[in-house]
C-alpha cells in the first residue's frame, strides 16, 4: 500500500535532485561569465556593473548549494555517495 507512494515520492525527489544539479551547473557558468566580465571591465561603470553581477551570481550559487545540501542531507550521513551519481 505505501510502496507505490514511496516510489512515487522517490521519483519526485530524484527529479528535483537532477533539476538542482542542472541549476547549480548553470549558476557556475553564470559566475564564470561574471568573473570574465569583471576581468575585462575598463571604466568605473563597467567595473561597478561587473561587481554587482558577480556578487549576484555568487549569491545565487551559494543559495543553490545550501538547498542541495538540505536535499541530499549533510555529509557523513551516508547520502554523500548518492551525490557522485549526479556529478
Amino acid at each position: 500500500m505505501f510502496g507505490k507512494i514511496g516510489r512515487k515520492n522517490e521519483a519526485v525527489v530524484n527529479e528535483e535532485k537532477a533539476r538542482m544539479v542542472e541549476d547549480i551547473r548553470l549558476a557556475q557558468q553564470e559566475c564564470a561569465t561574471a568573473r570574465s566580465k569583471f576581468d575585462e571591465a575598463l571604466d568605473f561603470d563597467q567595473v561597478d556593473y561587473a561587481v554587482y553581477t558577480l556578487e549576484a551570481a555568487e549569491k545565487k550559487l551559494d543559495i543553490l548549494i545550501r538547498k542541495a545540501k538540505q536535499l541530499w542531507g549533510t555529509p557523513g550521513t551516508g547520502s554523500a555517495g548518492e551525490w557522485e551519481m549526479y556529478q
